[in-house]
């Protein structure tokens, strides 16, 4: 009996050892964002042309060792609407987002995280705004003058430490605050025509925005 199991295990490895490892393609990663349900392959307007969730997964971690001041809550301009990103606006990775607002409706892509310690925040008085939908940083390209959502800590692979693109000033306790990203302490982000722009800081009202 003894004997007979042995020969049936012997076999059994014998044929594990035949099968082929699964192509990249078929292997199973684990998605760290939650980008509205879009899948493998979905048309991006940005580089590449489609998503790649590998890719995605692995340029927007998301840092559970962070604070988190605010947790999934809107953003809203003086206007009433609200800050929200369209994933497939983006690249192939879920990176250079533009920032837009729309009406306020409840929707993930509305939603940010506000993060004062953690993998990509490492200064006090500080903060970083992460998309609860994507897991990407709000971001300041002062090159080309342009908003939008990036891998935090501002590298494309994911794997950057922290960026003063993506830092702004934060109190405890405060809900309504200008947007000026650190890299550039004369710009103030503001609503135009349905996009997040940047321009210089004046104190109006207009550059003010409402945390949760």
């Amino acid at each position: 009996m003894l004997f007979s199991i042995i020969l049936s295990l012997l076999a059994s490895t014998a044929f594990a050892a035949t099968i082929p490892a699964l192509p990249r393609s078929y292997r199973v990663f684990p998605r760290q964002n939650a980008s509205g349900g879009l899948t493998d392959g979905t048309p991006v307007a940005g580089a590449g042309g489609t998503l790649n969730l590998e890719a995605a997964a692995a340029a927007n971690q998301r840092d559970d060792t962070a604070t988190r001041a605010f947790s999934g809550v809107p953003i809203t301009a003086a206007d009433g609407q609200c800050l929200f990103i369209n994933a497939t606006a983006g690249d192939f990775r879920e990176e250079l987002i533009p920032v837009q607002t729309k009406a306020c409706d409840g929707t993930t892509n509305e939603k940010f995280d506000i993060i004062t310690a953690g993998k990509h925040i490492d200064q006090p008085g500080g903060m970083i705004v992460v998309s609860t939908e994507t897991q990407g940083c709000l971001n300041f390209d002062g090159r080309n003058n342009r908003v939008n959502v990036f891998s935090c800590g501002g590298r494309a692979a994911g794997d950057g430490g922290s960026t003063d693109s993506q830092i702004f000033s934060f109190t405890a306790g405060q809900k309504s605050l200008p947007l000026s990203p650190k890299n550039d302490a004369t710009s103030c982000f503001v609503p135009q025509g349905g996009a997040l722009i940047s321009g210089t800081c004046s104190g109006t009202a207009d550059q003010i925005f409402t945390v949760g």
